[in-house]
């Protein structure tokens, strides 16, 4: 059955990017909704490669 939900994470201040904690209740919230290990994560990043936004399906 496919994962039809999008999950999404914002990093609170994009300018600087995702920090540790943003991604890891990126990752758990992804887990709890059933996302499989080998769904690809999408992201869109700063200037300096830090993490602005995450979405998997």
């Amino acid at each position: 059955m496919p994962i039809n939900n999008r999950i999404e994470a914002t990093a609170a201040d994009e300018k600087t990017g995702m920090t540790l904690d943003e991604l890891a209740a990126f990752v758990q919230e992804a887990m709890r909704a059933g996302v499989p290990g080998g769904a690809v994560v999408r992201a869109r990043v700063n200037m300096r490669a830090g993490i602005k936004r995450l979405e998997t399906r």
